[in-house]
């Protein structure tokens, strides 16, 4: 068995390789699935693999779904993504910091709205589940700094947060921010 759960970089490079094969996916790169895989980490509500598999190796079009070429191909997929479900989990149900997995563009710059929409996409899947935090007028400001980090390029201005770029100052603390909600909603669902 088993018993390391950190991805080396190499896994991670793979598992990354396998997300992004899918076209339109929901979760395009190993980011997202960090963010998708921390919300159902705090959610009390066990989310089965029956159920989130499907979500990232589904396309947009039957076409853009994630084939494998091989049956052991799917197997290192599979067992990659369990990999890394149980290395977001040990993070939260240790007493250490949560440090989401994030990655620079191509600007060298550390971005972190990948992470943020599938932390989202995650909570949709309890969308009955999340208003009780949203809504508790001591825990409910966990989700800010994630939906600013989420809707930051939405095609809506609207929904941006804000009317200029988000400076590189500010999206550090954002980050932050988002790192120690994800413990505070942790702690705070564990407690049911």
């Amino acid at each position: 068995m088993n018993l390391k759960t950190e991805l080396s970089e190499q896994e991670e490079q793979k598992l990354d390789e396998f997300l992004g094969r899918v076209k339109g996916g929901a979760i395009p790169n190993i980011e997202a699935l960090d963010g998708f895989f921390a919300a159902l980490a705090c959610c009390p509500d066990l989310v089965m693999p029956s159920e989130y598999m499907p979500i990232l190796q589904t396309g947009v079009t039957d076409d853009g779904d994630l084939d494998f070429e091989s049956m052991e191909e799917a197997e290192q997929f599979i067992e990659l993504v369990n990999q890394h479900w149980n290395h977001v989990n040990q993070q939260l149900d240790s007493k250490e910091v949560y440090l989401p997995l994030l990655f620079e563009d191509e600007h060298g710059k550390v971005r972190a709205n990948h992470w943020a929409q599938g932390f989202l996409l995650g909570t949709n899947l309890r969308p009955n589940i999340w208003p009780e935090i949203m809504d508790d007028e001591n825990e409910g400001g966990a989700m800010v700094p994630i939906w600013a980090l989420a809707y930051e390029h939405h095609e809506d201005p609207e929904m941006r947060p804000y009317d200029e770029p988000i400076s590189d100052e500010r999206r550090e603390e954002l980050v932050v921010g988002a790192a120690a909600g994800v413990m505070r909603m942790h702690r705070f669902f564990l407690k049911q």
